[in-house]
């Protein structure tokens, strides 16, 4: 199980362990702040706020008043807000002129952490908003895939398949913001070589609402053709036969195991699986499956 460190670790800032009388000076503890004196956190992952779910909450709030605290710092002068500015939001529509805030000494990563964590939780943002927030821990940190995984808590392979989605073209992932596009059917276009094809595979399963296991279907058939250059033209690919159900059962199972690309080629007298890895890191993670498997096997 992934360690969820940070998860608990923002849990404690928020919860009722805090001290409520500590001393403000000490730039600790709960306070009553006004509104107008807090900033949004430039680390903030979220960039959208619905206005209907908003005023649902400033609604909740002019009856029950704000239950949980923000999470606040201190940045130079003013005091910026790292966890909580829906709630902030959504307190200015309400009327409210003070808010309850702890105030932690957290620094630069941590601030941007909390604040993707928070809204994790929540299921907040959508999966681009998730994958250029883990590409923003990672510059933080300066570290691998695995380092930001720890981060958050989650495992590695989510983390990688969040971040793999920034490969694709800004028009893909746009549809992919808007939920036009699944990360599923997202991530199976990950799969062809260029930009264009990207694109025009992503209209084609916008166009015919197709799913995600016919997306995958589509793209391993485009993959394995063989366009003839003299009736080729510019963009268009050549889909070949359809291939058994059975061949594509034996990917997809491979696919989940390792966690990995697989392409299996079968012929009568010579087959072949390819396993397809993205960095040496992913590498290095299959080969020890591997070896596991077969240590296993021998035993």
């Amino acid at each position: 199980m992934a360690e969820r460190r940070l998860g608990r670790g923002l849990d404690f800032f928020l919860s009722g362990s805090s001290k409520p009388d500590a001393d403000p000076s000490a730039g600790e503890g709960v306070q009553l702040l006004e509104i107008e004196s807090l900033v949004a956190n430039p680390h903030q992952p979220r960039r959208e706020f619905s206005a209907q779910e908003l005023e649902e909450l400033a609604a909740s709030i002019r009856s029950a008043g704000i239950l949980q605290p923000i999470l606040v710092r201190r940045v130079g002068e003013r005091n910026q807000i790292v966890a909580g500015e829906r709630r902030w939001r959504a307190a200015k529509t309400a009327g409210l002129t003070q808010i309850p805030a702890l105030v932690r000494d957290i620094s630069d990563e941590q601030a941007a952490v909390y604040g993707l964590v928070e809204n994790l939780h929540r299921e907040d943002l959508n999966p681009i908003e998730k994958a250029r927030a883990f590409k923003k821990i990672q510059g933080m940190v300066q570290g691998n895939q695995e380092e930001v995984a720890k981060q958050v808590g989650l495992d590695r392979s989510t983390v990688a398949n969040f971040m793999r989605l920034l490969e694709l073209p800004a028009e893909v992932q746009a549809y992919v913001s808007r939920g036009t596009l699944s990360m599923g059917q997202a991530r199976a276009l990950l799969s062809l070589p260029g930009e264009a094809e990207r694109k025009a595979v992503a209209e084609k399963v916008i166009r015919e609402r197709l799913s995600v296991r016919q997306v995958e279907a589509l793209v391993q058939e485009l993959k394995e053709a063989t366009p003839r250059a003299t009736e080729q033209k510019p963009g268009e690919v050549t889909v070949s036969k359809e291939r058994p159900l059975w061949l594509r059962e034996i990917e997809d199972n491979l696919c989940d195991a390792l966690e990995a690309k697989v392409a299996v080629k079968y012929g009568r007298k010579r087959s072949k699986i390819t396993i397809e890895c993205e960095g040496r890191e992913q590498f290095e993670r299959v080969y020890e499956m591997l070896k596991a498997a077969n240590a296993q096997l021998e035993s």
